[in-house]
C-alpha cells in the first residue's frame, strides 16, 4: 500500500516539474514572436510581457491545486523553470565562446 503512495507522490512532483518547464517554454517562445503590441518595441517589451503572462499563469494554477498542495508545488514548479532554463543556457552558444 506505502508503494501507491509512493508512487502518486512521484506523479505529483513529476507533473509539477514538467508544468514548470512547460511554462518556461512557452514564455521563451511568446518573448521571442513579436506581436502587434509590441512590435517595433525594445525586446525587453516582449520579455516582461511573456513574463507577465507565465506569472499570472503559475498563479492561477498554483491557486488551482488543493491548499494543501499549494505550498508543496510551488517550488517544484520552480525547479522545473530552473532546468529548463539551464537547459537552454547549456545549448545556447556565448558570444564570449565565440571570441
Amino acid at each position: 500500500m506505502e508503494k501507491s503512495g509512493d508512487d502518486t507522490e512521484r506523479h505529483f512532483v513529476q507533473a509539477q516539474q514538467s508544468f514548470g518547464v512547460h511554462l518556461l517554454r512557452q514564455a521563451r517562445q511568446q518573448a521571442m514572436e513579436p506581436t502587434p503590441e509590441t512590435e517595433g518595441q525594445h525586446p525587453d517589451t516582449r520579455l516582461a510581457a511573456a513574463a507577465n503572462d507565465a506569472f499570472g499563469r503559475l498563479l492561477e494554477y498554483i491557486a488551482a491545486l488543493p491548499e494543501a498542495k499549494q505550498a508543496e508545488a510551488l517550488p517544484m514548479v520552480a525547479y522545473g523553470m530552473i532546468l529548463e532554463h539551464l537547459r537552454l543556457s547549456a545549448w545556447t552558444p556565448r558570444l564570449w565562446q565565440r571570441s
